[in-house]
């Protein structure tokens, strides 16, 4: 039997350990009032059995008034299943869990809500939930006004792009109802000045016109071939570069007629994109090649391969009359002209048409040269090209 002084001793040191235990829970329901969150500490049964003062305030009432009724009886109907599948997942002892509801205030305000819930030992009694509840609405509100902005942003940007088509659908029929206008004008004025030539009395200066009356139709011509670019339908498959240059260089033949022309090519690759752009852009640079080395007794073009990760580059080297670089960009741009139109025709349309192709595509066009050393033209078509 233990003595008096082994008792009191004893009794002491349980007193000791209940009153830690009394201060630890006093400091726990001190943090659970002063949560800065709603929060809510449930039985299995979803009763509350403490709710904290921001957790009251939330839903329009007092802790006394809540501990002990049902949480969801402050639930929307809508969102009484939700809930109660989210508190038996809890007390399965699946762990921490979140979910979303609305809440209904004393006041008849409709909150929404998201909510956190996590199994808790309450002093070893019944196991117990603790609920922490955010409050949403705002966010949810704003989310819903961004959303219908959007929407009625992309239905704006729908009835402009519905616009826009129809404009370039009528700019197109417009152009090719001038082209062809313009055309049928100048054929009959070409016409005029052929018969006119016959005639023995003929001023002299009709023959400007004459000449006045081509370059419009070559202008006219580029201009047709300006909106077929413009307007191409682009369809995407492999292309052969090697055949393509082959077709290129049948169309050209007029060019090469009596004269020494070289052309040599490496192997050039089988790419992905549009066979027709991909035919306008040789042709411009093989015909801007013989334009430019007229001069020259013998003439050598070269069509050079360059491969990259991400793209092909080919250039058309020719044995020219070059350029000088400080004007690079300048052959690149709408009526630009690198020469003097006396000395070599041309509407300074093809090159902006190159570039423009290529750009549609995803690739680049630009040149090299020396002045009396001959040019390179390049342009670079990648391997995965953005084609529309």
């Amino acid at each position: 039997m233990e003595s008096p002084a082994t008792l009191e001793a004893s009794l002491q040191a349980l007193e000791a350990q209940v009153l830690r235990l009394q201060t630890a829970l006093d400091q726990t329901q001190v943090l659970f009032q002063e949560s800065p969150g709603a929060a809510f500490l449930l039985i299995p049964q979803g009763r509350i059995l403490d709710v904290n003062v921001r957790g009251a305030a939330l839903l329009g009432s007092t802790r006394e008034v809540l501990q002990g009724r049902r949480l969801a009886q402050s639930l929307a109907p809508a969102s009484q299943p939700t809930f109660a599948a989210l508190l038996a997942r809890v007390f399965e002892g699946r762990g921490r869990q979140t979910g979303e509801v609305q809440v209904l205030t004393s006041g008849g305000e409709v909150l929404d809500i998201a909510l956190e819930a996590s199994p808790q030992q309450s002093g070893g009694e019944s196991p117990c939930c603790h609920l922490t509840l955010t409050d949403v609405t705002a966010f949810k509100l704003a989310h819903r006004a961004l959303w219908d902005t959007q929407q009625a942003q992309e239905t704006q940007l729908q009835d402009q792009a519905l616009k826009l088509r129809q404009l370039q659908e009528e700019f197109e029929s417009v152009m090719l109802a001038s082209g062809r206008e313009m055309e049928a004008t100048l054929t009959r004025a070409e016409s005029f000045l052929t018969l006119s030539r016959q005639h023995p009395e003929t001023p002299s200066y009709l023959a400007h016109a004459e000449d006045g009356v081509r370059q419009t139709q070559g202008l006219l011509e580029s201009l047709k071939q300006y909106m077929q670019m413009r307007f191409l339908r682009a369809r995407m498959r492999s292309v052969d570069l090697g055949r393509v240059l082959r077709e290129v260089l049948k169309d050209v033949q007029d060019q090469m007629a009596g004269r020494d022309v070289q052309v040599t090519s490496e192997a050039l690759p089988t790419v992905y994109g549009d066979s027709q752009a991909l035919q306008i852009i040789l042709h411009e640079y093989l015909s801007n090649a013989l334009k430019f080395t007229r001069t020259q007794p013998r003439i050598r073009l070269h069509v050079l391969v360059q491969e990259t990760e991400t793209e092909y580059r080919i250039g058309v080297e020719d044995n020219g009359v070059g350029f000088n670089m400080r004007q690079k960009d300048k052959a690149f741009e709408l009526f630009g002209r690198l020469h003097p139109s006396a000395e070599y025709e041309g509407t300074g349309l093809g090159l902006p048409v190159v570039r423009r192709l290529c750009e549609r595509f995803g690739g680049r066009a630009w040149g090299e040269g020396k002045v009396d050393q001959g040019a390179t033209f390049w342009f670079a078509w990648p391997k995965t090209p953005a084609g529309k």
